[in-house]
């Protein structure tokens, strides 16, 4: 449409000194006479259009000018920007031409800071390739379907219409609506297997249905105390998961004195550590790692 290329000019216009015509007719796959015709309407609507003829010649717009008609602070600035970063981590449709309106508007400079990415670390390429698929289901309106295995090993065949991505504990989730179970699911991402797009569907899901299931699923989980002991090894692994003015040095090991939540994730937690901790209270808790662990070596017997 014109009206696009208009608007294509002038961000082009705006973010460099100097642009000749035919890199413009080469850029909208228009010809060089269009151009000329697209530039007379914006000078009779007002731009400030320059045109210098010769070798070093082409279009550029006066000095200082500016569309920014919105006031707007340096912090809130950077507040939009961080935004739009965050989004180009994901691919979003179009926020490259955002990101870069943003920075004409408001002569914004891009900080390359942060970056966000859904990958898993240390994961082979073909493990995180759901990410691009649940990503195009999602902005496509695309049911998805897939092998599920849940926390009880339980193993069910899901079509879902999914929502968003949730990343949540350490982990990736699809929160969408399920129609096995005709209700709103939670799935933790790298446990469907073998995903593929199926049918469109209608996008009539209230967000009002997400902020109900989030708070019924952030419900805390009763809490242990506990006193663990850690080697000296382990202390970038503590870091990562308890406060450092917590993880007190005696004796030449670490020790933690804290509550954690009574889940799974506890047993698995202080397994992966093997012989680098050992459990000093409660003792019910000592017994369940032990029963644990002598369950694993009958494997190896």
């Amino acid at each position: 449409m014109k009206i696009d290329r208009l608007l294509g000019i002038l961000i082009l216009l705006m973010n460099r000194k100097q642009v000749q015509a035919k890199d413009l007719a080469t850029y909208f796959a228009v010809s060089v006479r269009t151009i000329y015709r697209d530039i007379e309407t914006l000078s009779l609507a007002g731009i400030p259009i320059e045109m210098t003829r010769g070798r070093t010649g082409g279009i550029s717009l006066m000095p200082r000018f500016s569309l920014a008609r919105i006031p707007i602070t340096s912090k809130e600035k950077d507040v939009l920007q961080v935004a739009l970063q965050n989004l180009s981590t994901t691919n979003f449709p179009e926020v490259g031409s955002l990101m870069e309106k943003f920075q004409v508007l408001w002569d914004a400079v891009e900080k390359d800071w942060i970056v966000i990415d859904p990958a898993e670390y240390g994961a082979p390429p073909e493990r995180n390739e759901i990410f691009a698929l649940l990503k195009q289901c999602i902005l496509e309106n695309r049911k998805v379907a897939f092998i599920y295995y849940n926390s009880n090993r339980q193993k069910t065949r899901r079509e879902v219409a999914p929502l968003k991505l949730w990343y949540r504990g350490n982990a990736w989730y699809l929160w969408g609506y399920c129609y096995l179970r005709k209700a709103y699911r939670l799935f933790h991402v790298h446990r469907m297997v073998d995903a593929v797009i199926t049918d469109y569907f209608q996008p009539n899901f209230e967000e009002s249905a997400f902020e109900a299931f989030r708070q019924q699923a952030v419900t805390p989980a009763p809490k242990l105390a506990v006193h663990l002991v850690f080697e000296v090894s382990v202390y970038y692994r503590l870091l990562a998961i308890f406060p450092a003015e917590i993880l007190q040095v005696v004796s030449g090991r670490i020790e933690v004195k804290t509550e954690i939540p009574k889940t799974d994730w506890l047993y698995s937690f202080l397994l992966s550590f093997g012989a680098d901790v050992q459990i000093m209270a409660p003792e019910s808790l000592r017994l369940e790692i032990k029963a644990n662990l002598q369950q694993a070596i009958t494997h190896y017997a």
